[in-house]
């Protein structure tokens, strides 16, 4: 299988072999929910996205001294109140904005702070940032989803061989994101429908069919006695179900708006706008774009970034739309970090700590949350938090997705107010 379940299996397996191969043969779990089903778009955006440049303080001269080079200048902002507005290269959000469906989120970060890409991304996708944590918040809910339980007792009670639940969560990459690291939920991970099947070698498809009827037999008998043999039954069996589900489900897809080429993040919504037509109970997907750790020649790098990144979210909300979808997806954007508030000789900026977030949708309640982070009040050179992350989680677990908070973040975080 290319970029299957499997493949999810594989980057899971120092968690999910080892604490859940003991414990299959429960009674499968239905993730039917009722009525509408509300998903959640995840969209990373990898290497520090520079917020300063991102929601500009417009109106603060401070920002200006800082950055002699590389601000924003006055004239090109587009303005969302008498204190920050949007980079010009976000302009195709403004409309979103102003109807409502955007929720910028200022000052966000955590305690301690870490300029670690790897252990921010770490504390980001665990929201765990006292230890080094092995499983991922998203791959929590997702247990606590699959189990109806703690997340922790999903080792007791791990995802069942049901195939609808190999759909509650998809990670629209070649490789699962460490966010859905869990106890016990196979997630699969795709960046291609057409990708997402049975591989054999080019070189020998004449055997295509042969090799195929031999997996189905592998995979498909009855388990020995070794745990593990009926995970990787379930997993090998579920992946290539599920391919051959999604092609049938996504075959007569035709999007309503045009997505904009050679954006890989465009096409990566793009493909998440098509699964959700096809309504599969899908809760939770993952998209990532990377690029943001701009050292040097920042505004360049980092304003086509976030042209690309504007382009493909109003392109993808747009299709939401003309699909009567909108008012059932949420999408969140995230960065491990934020840059520092003054430019480094390189025309950049080095890795720095608070930075907006965004949140998006017809079922949220937009506008500003949270007020700029001063320019005055600095922790040696950087921005100080207002907002922890884990209150944003919290709040998209309680009130979107009517998850316990406390259960999927092992502690209690308070809630913001921007889903309606």
């Amino acid at each position: 299988m290319g970029g299957a379940a499997l493949l999810g299996l594989g980057a899971m397996a120092p968690v999910f072999l080892t604490r859940t191969a003991n414990h299959l043969g429960t009674a499968p779990v239905s993730n039917a929910v009722p009525g509408r089903t509300r998903a959640l778009v995840v969209v990373q955006l990898g290497g520090g996205n520079d917020g300063l440049n991102t929601v500009i303080p417009w109106n603060n001269d401070l920002y200006y001294q800082g950055r002699p080079t590389i601000a924003v200048p006055k004239g090109d902002v587009i303005p969302l109140s008498e204190e920050v507005g949007l980079n010009p290269a976000l302009g195709d959000l403004k409309g979103l904005y102003d109807a409502g469906h955007v929720a910028l989120i200022q000052g966000v970060g955590y305690p301690n702070p870490n300029r670690s890409h790897f252990r921010s991304t770490d504390i980001w996708t665990s929201a765990v940032p006292e230890r080094v944590e092995e499983t991922g918040w998203l791959g929590r809910y997702i247990d606590a989803q699959c189990c109806g339980t703690d997340p922790k007792a999903a080792s007791k009670a791990p995802a069942q061989a049901d195939a609808h639940n190999d759909f509650l969560a998809m990670d629209i990459q070649p490789q699962l994101a460490a966010a859905f690291l869990s106890h016990g939920s196979l997630i699969p991970a795709l960046d291609s429908i057409d990708r997402f099947t049975f591989q054999t070698d080019p070189k020998h498809l004449d055997e295509r069919d042969a090799e195929l009827a031999a997996f189905r037999a592998i995979y498909s008998k009855k388990p020995g006695s070794e745990a593990y043999e009926a995970l990787l039954n379930h997993a090998g069996v579920a992946a290539l179900e599920s391919s051959e589900m999604l092609k049938k489900v996504t075959a007569s897809y035709q999007s309503k708006v045009q997505f904009p080429a050679q954006n890989p993040l465009a096409s990566s919504l793009k493909l998440v706008a098509q699964l959700l037509t096809a309504d599969l109970g899908t809760r939770v997907y993952y998209v990532s774009v990377g690029g943001f750790d701009t050292h040097a020649n920042q505004k360049r790098v980092q304003d086509a970034l976030l042209k690309k990144v504007g382009e493909a979210l109003n392109a993808f909300t747009q299709e939401l739309q003309a699909r009567e979808k909108l008012d059932d997806v949420m999408i969140m954007t995230f960065s491990e970090f934020g840059r520092r508030v003054k430019e480094n000789g390189g025309r950049g900026t080095d890795h720095g700590t608070a930075a907006p977030m965004f949140v998006m949708g017809g079922g949220i309640k937009g506008g500003i949350y949270g007020s700029h982070p001063s320019l005055t009040d600095l922790d040696a050179g950087d921005l100080k938090y207002a907002i922890d992350f884990r209150s944003v989680y919290a709040t998209i677990l309680k009130n979107w997705l009517g998850a316990s908070p406390e259960k999927v973040l092992e502690a209690s975080f308070a809630t913001l107010n921007f889903v309606q």
